[in-house]
């Protein structure tokens, strides 16, 4: 007989509590004397004897009773072997008793916080190191948001949609046809014209001439040369695809693997050809979702601009080329871009602190000739996306680097809110956008979908805190209104509207075929946005039939995008699937269902980014100290370990 998932979900429970039951009954052969504790690390550190307890005398004389912290000994105790049988039997049949269709990652219902102080490890292979998992990635807020609605420790889902390192190794050593010329040709100016959108890497005059060169005398170009245009050959290769079917390699692999044989080494005299070598790979590992090695090469590319000197002025007498100066300026504004977004997807440090760095940011040279003017796009744009880079870390560094020193979330929050308001009132006219206009520059629609996105990591703890309380308070009595403070309410809301521009930006992008079907970094919006619109469909908010709208056309083109081949798509819609029947069974609970019965959907909102930051209430809300925000910080940080790392997790 299968089991309900409410009556498997109790079995659990019951399971659940036996263990507990069971440490009980052992915690009093596991605790240690305090005559046999080691002084507390505060007495230890500053070197004085300790008296012992908790807290000590000296703690608690100082006022630092909460920094009372004695290191955890490792002792081996007696426990009879019919006492560990005995609870392995009860185990089994508890187990036994609990079979039916439920997710696999269900594995206790301890309650999880929002994001955690101590480090989140996945096993997503016994035999390997586990892997962090950042608490600001996408991923892990929508492992999160399962574990709010389900009450559950819900396992982290494990990354497997990505070419594995045997797979390219193995590619890499199959022969790969240089293109014919017309293909070369065709390849390389869609990747220019790809990357040239949003990035600057290779100049358009240089790489034009180096793959005519290539054509009139293959045998005589270099190996670095060939290196970089087997590089842009793969990305114009996934440019120029519309779908990859199962039987067939994802777009531009091949060329891809072939690039990668030039860094096995690591060049001891490093070039500019080296580090824009480094960017195109770390840019199509991404496409691959290869996020980790991503991350890496565009660190490696930073490195190796620092190395020679990128993050520095060079001095005129000793490279009188304007466009070359130029070049490398924006050359190592590109790997700082970079670097500092795959950090931020992540949620990892960066390579480089700010305070390192001294080289002028973009300019618009004024150059004799034609051609060098067009390899060098407006430097508004860039300047832009680097100040957007520069907020991500500390973004990332001021909400989810949670220290025992560091300032409450509201004095956190106001200081993310202030820097991105800055950031939108010093955006140039020519980079702004109205609320209904629809036909957008791709610049300009990229850079207001990564504002969105870095407002939406900022807001998003809170967010799935409201909807937590919510949940709870429903529990309990559904007919009481939740208490939630207006600061949170204020933040949880500018979060959704965040996420309904980033959505509608995207649609239209779908809708006028821009968006391009191997691209990760709008697949990632696109996830980012829908997450946030299902928990606002849990809301009871006036715009939650929009939202849910919104997230089935949402979830729709996630799933139209992983059947075409998109890694990050097909890694991004698991999430989803398993979150859809956990909102279904809220919605039946509240009767969300029949609220939406008869009812149409008018979209009103048509509220952009900036006039979300703008709105008089959110900005009363952070001008002043936001008091009523201290209860989430309590809630957001737990100090069991057990919470954050995830044994059971399997391939």
């Amino acid at each position: 007989m299968i089991a309900t998932p409410v009556e498997a979900a109790v079995c659990l429970r019951e399971l659940d509590q036996e263990f507990q039951r069971a440490l009980r009954r052992l915690l009093p052969l596991l605790t240690i004397p305090s005559s046999n504790l080691s002084s507390c690390r505060r007495c230890h550190g500053r070197k004085v004897k300790c008296s012992g307890g908790v807290p000590c005398t000296n703690c608690r004389q100082a006022n630092k009773a909460a920094e009372c912290i004695y290191p955890r000994k490792s002792r081996l105790v007696k426990v009879s072997e019919q006492y560990i049988e005995d609870l392995v039997s009860e185990n089994q049949r508890l187990r036994s008793s609990s079979s039916g269709p439920l997710n696999e990652d269900s594995n206790t219902l301890e309650k999880a916080p929002v994001v955690a102080e101590v480090p989140w490890f996945v096993n997503a292979d016994a035999l390997d190191t586990p892997i962090l998992v950042a608490e600001a990635s996408d991923s892990a807020f929508a492992t999160r948001f399962r574990q709010a609605m389900s009450n559950a420790q819900h396992g982290h889902l494990p990354r497997v949609n990505f070419p594995t390192d045997e797979q390219l190794l193995a590619l890499s050593d199959k022969p790969c046809p240089w293109p014919t010329p017309a293909r070369a040709r065709l390849l390389v100016r869609a990747a220019v014209s790809g990357l040239g959108r949003c990035y600057h890497i290779v100049r358009r005059s240089s790489i034009l001439q180096d793959v005519e060169s290539s054509i009139q005398n293959h045998s005589q170009t270099g190996l670095i040369m060939k290196s970089k245009l087997w590089a842009v050959f793969a990305i114009g290769e996934m440019y120029t695809t519309r779908t990859s079917a199962s039987e067939r390699t994802f777009p531009g692999l091949h060329y891809f693997c072939r690039a990668t044989n030039v860094i096995r080494m690591v060049s001891e005299r490093p070039s500019v050809d080296m580090v824009e070598i480094q960017l195109l790979l770390s840019i199509y590992s991404l496409f691959l979702n290869r996020r980790h090695a991503a991350y890496s090469l565009a660190g490696s590319a930073v490195r190796l601009g620092v190395i020679m000197g990128l993050h520095l002025n060079i001095p005129e007498s000793q490279l009188s080329d304007l466009a070359e100066r130029e070049h490398r300026n924006r050359i190592w504004w590109t790997a700082y871009t970079l670097e500092r977004m795959w950090a931020a997807k992540l949620g990892y440090p960066s390579a480089i602190q700010d305070e390192d760095i001294e080289v002028d940011l973009p300019s618009n040279p004024e150059f004799v000739d034609d051609s060098t003017t067009l390899d060098f796009a407006d430097c508004a744009y860039f300047i832009a996306r680097v100040g957007l880079a520069r907020l991500s870390t500390r973004i990332i560094h001021s909400i989810y680097l949670h220290k025992a020193d560091a300032p409450s979330l509201s004095h956190r929050v106001q200081d993310c809110f202030a820097d991105l308001r800055r950031w939108l009132k010093e955006l140039p006219v020519s980079l702004q956008i109205e609320a209904k206009e629809e036909e957008l520059d791709p610049r300009v629609r990229s850079l207001h979908l990564l504002f969105n996105q870095l407002v939406i990591i900022a807001t998003r703890p809170v967010l799935l805190h409201v909807l937590r309380t919510r949940l709870e308070a429903n529990e309990q009595n559904p007919s009481i209104e939740a208490n939630i403070p207006a600061s949170a309410t204020a933040l949880s809301e500018t979060c959704i509207r965040c996420a309904r521009h980033s959505c509608r930006l995207l649609a239209d992008s779908w809708t006028n075929g821009t968006f391009m079907i191997f691209d990760y970094f709008y697949t990632q919006y696109l996830f980012a946005s829908a997450t946030v619109l299902s928990i606002s469909t849990l809301l009871h908010g006036k715009e939650r039939q929009s939202d849910e709208e919104q997230f089935e056309v949402a979830a729709g083109f996630l799933q139209q995008l992983r059947d075409s081949g998109n890694y990050a798509a097909a890694e991004f819609y698991q999430h989803l699937e398993a979150a859809i029947p956990l909102m279904d069974i809220i919605k039946a609970r509240s009767g969300m269902h029949d609220d939406l019965e008869g009812s149409s959907s008018t979209v009103t909102d048509f509220m952009t980014a900036g006039t979300a930051l703008s709105d008089p209430l959110l900005q009363d809300l952070l001008d002043q100290p936001l008091t009523d925000l201290e209860f989430i910080d309590s809630s957001m940080y737990l100090d069991d370990q057990q919470g954050f790392y995830w044994p059971s997790a399997t391939l």
